[in-house]
């Protein structure tokens, strides 16, 4: 059944228009071409981040793609006389290879004083949102490769894609096969400050590239991650190759992976291959390098792979320069895997074959950790070199990818699982590479960033405290919200935002001071910054002073937010190196001190204690503290479990007694001791671990993602697009791998957090052994939401509804469910799948048709669970 519904859904891609004449058949000059002349339809408004709710004004006269140039205006509310028209602009061609067509259209509107809308709502008023068409002109049926660059929607023919590149990492793009003829090509364009900057007039450009495709298994060479050559051998041994199948007639199985020459072999983990790929999936193939030619100029690798049902087995090969580093002590790439078990990698420099540095018995030195901003790739020049100016400093220099420029998620969820593995694998390296010089402390953290990787250090100084020495945000935002305010979203029921606010609770920076206290903090901005308005660290530095602590602050004259030096211009160099050779240890906390979190999941020790669970999963959480030696006082708010786990550093105590609530109880000797009284199999049945946060929450898996489509009768074409996009998305945006599945879920996985679309009932998924009735259910006409109270309320399904909400797994693993009433509903709750930061999406969403053009506006229900999988009594019901 299966099969059938993949045939229906490949034909439905084979896409021939009939409802434009103007796409009718033509002559061609060249093998594939994009229009000269796009049509343009804006601006409208739109907010930070909204775009994913839906919110374009045009769904309401029933979307664009139905609607054709002839003098038709609409209204909105940033163009003269509140109408919006059509424009035309030019593509402007670049000079691709044959067989392919690339070119960039500028989208900007004259027709909107943006003068008056930015000195009114500032960034947040230059936002807008438009469409543009354009076509793509065949002489044969091809099936070709679409990228779509600076988007994050786009249509062919009668066929939606979300997701697109908005970050240019042209990594994942669409593979679909057209007929003969031209082919609309309609683009959702969404001017995101963060993304294009606040440049004025504000202008998008959008890269259109398309290209014929190669057919069967193609390597993406450009995605290939290995590590650096030094000394003769390479400084990770994981290597992988992204691979995509771009025969659209059906899957393709990679069978093995060899080395392309004589002095090279490999080996693959247990159970990875055969690897399945679906048409125009693309995914990554891992593998160790267990052998290489000392001295090697380039890694090559052959792939054997054939068509899943066929018997012919076909090679190709990929062969990729590696970059030769001359001794150890230098910055170096090198590889590890992600907790999703994808490979990943960072830069590491060790510490220098100094006297002063040389091994002394058990010592070991601390490490500096420095995140990149947005868009900086860690194994740039620019960003290798960064240290230079103090080449002799006794420390680990350690700068994470984030697995991705964009850091995947803005050092959050996923990016900072890649720093905590990158850190984790450092003794590997060590093995690997025979180092015999001074050791290191992992737990032992100076941390420091620029731009987006400022905001990662006030990430990691609130949510890692135990294990910071000192802290230097350079240039870093507060938190998205305070970086482009939201003013400009749809209008909705302020409970609703409420809602989406409190889903971003974990990254306000601002909320969280009170983590900072007692951790040396130095701050560096550039007076004329304005890409991060300096407002953001003179901000902060108030917030700390009002926390009870002091920032030493230090604003550059003259300088913007990028210069050379900017790492260790002014203070930084000496408070630097204080705290990496002078004192790294990490500091006493004060006798009084707090402890802050919105997410359990994502909040390391502070003074040793953990916080395990909330009551309210949409308030912060707290527990103030005093410390009288052996004695602690602590006053909670709005915890439920917590517990004590190894001190803060080596020269610290944990009590042995302590006072919780007015109530007085003694500390046993054990490492660990819990400080709520339940049932031991308390973790089998009520919200833990990685299970909790927002629907990023999803983005914690501890293996590949897995993608499970409808069983039997119940499958549509649309459910495979859908898992497809899906798919798609995730390698583009985080680098992450996903297995399609039509297969049943097996009950006993234990392999990466799931994708179900449709009801997990549906899908044979088990209940997670949480006690009664899951708070979300569904009857042939109905949705069920069962409130704190235990009152189920009831939603009459209606045409557009759509539902994502998470779900949990055995194991503390998680799912998430992605449900329509239609094909409409269905794609409007996939575009909440969790991909870029500040959405603000909450544990459940039910979403009515009036969303498409309303966002927000359009939810009919939506809130977090609480400690037992019930909706909280917060929620917008």
């Amino acid at each position: 059944m299966f099969n059938d519904a993949l045939s229906t859904f490949l034909l439905t891609m084979q896409l021939q228009t009939t409802l434009f004449p103007s796409l009718a058949l033509s002559q061609c000059a060249s093998q594939i071409a994009l229009s000269s002349t796009w049509d343009l339809l804006g601006p409208f408004q739109i907010g930070t981040r909204e775009a994913e709710w839906g919110a374009d004004p045009l769904s309401f006269h029933g979307g664009f793609q139905n609607l054709i140039p002839e003098n038709t205006t609409f209204p909105s509310s940033l163009p003269l006389n509140g109408s919006a028209t059509w424009f035309t602009t030019t593509l402007s061609r670049a000079s691709p290879p044959s067989n392919s067509s690339r070119g960039t259209i500028s989208v900007s509107f004259n027709n909107t004083n943006w003068d008056v809308l930015r000195s009114t709502y500032g960034w947040s008023g230059i936002q807008f949102q438009a469409w543009a068409r354009g076509e793509i002109d065949l002489c044969e049926e091809e099936t070709v490769v679409v990228y779509v660059v600076g988007a994050n929607e786009f249509w062919i023919d009668d066929r939606q894609y979300f997701g697109g590149d908005m970050y240019a990492y042209k990594l994942a793009p669409v593979v679909v096969n057209l007929g003969r003829g031209k082919h609309k090509l309609d683009v959702r364009v969404a001017h995101d400050i963060r993304a294009f900057g606040g440049g004025m007039p504000p202008s998008v450009g959008v890269e259109v590239d398309v290209r014929v495709a190669n057919g069967g298994l193609v390597a993406v060479e450009k995605g290939v991650v290995v590590s650096d050559l030094v000394a003769g051998r390479l400084a990770g041994r994981w290597v992988s190759v992204p691979v995509r199948n771009e025969e659209m007639e059906g899957w393709i199985e990679v069978l093995e992976v060899s080395g392309g020459d004589n002095s090279t072999t490999v080996a693959i983990g247990e159970g990875y291959l055969p690897l399945r790929i679906a048409p125009g999936q693309s995914r990554p193939v891992k593998f160790l390098v267990e052998e290489i030619g000392f001295n090697s100029s380039a890694l090559a690798v052959n792939f054997k792979y054939k068509l899943e049902h066929g018997a012919k087995e076909n090679w190709i090969s990929v062969r990729k320069s590696l970059t030769v580093v001359a001794n150890l002590n230098l910055p170096q790439k090198y590889t590890f895997l992600h907790p999703s078990g994808i490979v990943s990698y960072a830069i590491l420099r060790p510490p220098p074959s100094t006297s002063s540095c040389a091994p002394h018995g058990n010592d070991t030195l601390p490490i500096l950790l420095a995140f990149h901003g947005a868009g900086v790739e860690a194994d740039s020049d620019q960003s290798k070199s960064q240290y230079d100016g103090m080449p002799d400093v006794c420390s680990w220099v350690f700068i994470p990818s984030g697995v991705t420029t964009w850091s995947g998620d803005d050092w959050h969820i996923w990016g900072f699982a890649d720093v905590e593995a990158g850190i984790k694998a450092i003794p590997q390296w060590m093995k690997d590479t025979n180092w015999d010089g001074q050791g290191i402390d992992l737990d032992k953290w100076v941390i420091t960033g620029h731009s987006n990787g400022g905001q990662g250090t006030w990430y990691a100084l609130t949510h890692r405290n135990d294990k910071v020495i000192a802290a230097a945000p350079l240039s870093g935002y507060l938190s998205i919200p305070a970086y482009v305010p939201y003013h400009m979203w749809h209008e909705s029921d302020p409970k609703k935002m409420s809602m989406v606010l409190a889903s971003l609770n974990s990254y306000k920076h601002e909320l969280l001071t009170q983590n900072m206290v007692g951790t040396p903090i130095i701050q560096q901005h550039g007076r004329e910054d304005d890409n991060v308005p300096v407002f953001h660290s003179r901000r902060m530095s108030q917030l700390i002073t009002e926390a009870g602590w002091e920032a030493d602050y230090w604003e550059i004259p003259g300088r913007g937010h990028w210069w050379e030096g900017v790492m260790l211009d002014g203070g930084l160099s000496p408070f630097l190196r204080h705290y990496l050779e002078e004192r790294p240890v990490i500091s006493e906390l004060p006798s009084n001190f707090s402890i802050v979190t919105a997410n359990p999941a994502d909040m390391g020790a502070r003074g040793g204690i953990v916080i395990d669970q909330l009551y309210m999963p949409d308030q912060l959480g707290r527990i103030d503290v005093g410390v009288s030696a052996s004695l602690w006082h602590l006053q909670a708010s709005n915890i439920r479990r917590w517990h004590f786990e190894k001190p803060r550093s080596s020269e610290s105590e944990l009590p042995t007694r302590v006072i919780i609530d007015d109530q007085e109880l003694e500390v046993p000797t054990q490492s660990e001791y819990w400080f709520v009284v339940s049932s031991s199999d308390w973790k089998l049945v009520e919200r833990v671990g990685q299970q909790w946060g927002s629907l990023d929450a999803f983005l914690s898996t501890k293996g590949h993602f897995n993608i499970f489509l409808p069983q039997g009768s119940a499958i549509r074409p649309y459910h495979a697009e859908v898992a497809s996009d899906i798919s798609r998305n995730l390698f583009q945006y985080f680098a992450a791998d996903s297995e399609i599945s039509s297969k049943q879920f097996p009950a006993n996985t234990t392999v990466g957090n799931s994708v179900f679309i449709g009801f997990p009932e549906d899908l044979g998924v088990p209940l997670s052994e949480i006690s009664g009735e899951f708070s979300i259910s569904k009857s042939e006409d109905a949705v069920f939401l069962q409130d704190a109270s235990g009152y189920r309320r009831r939603y009459r399904i209606e045409p557009g509804m759509g539902l994502i909400y998470l779900y949990p797994l055995p194991n503390e693993s998680l799912g998430i469910v992605l449900w329509g009433a239609d094909e409409v509903g269905l794609r409007a709750a996939a575009r909440l799948f969790p991909l870029r930061t500040g959405v603000g999406q909450p544990n459940f969403i039910l979403l009515g048709s009036e969303a498409g053009w309303s966002g927000v506006g359009g939810v009919r229900a939506m809130g977090m669970f609480d400690f037992s999988w019930k909706i909280s009594s917060a929620a917008y019901l």
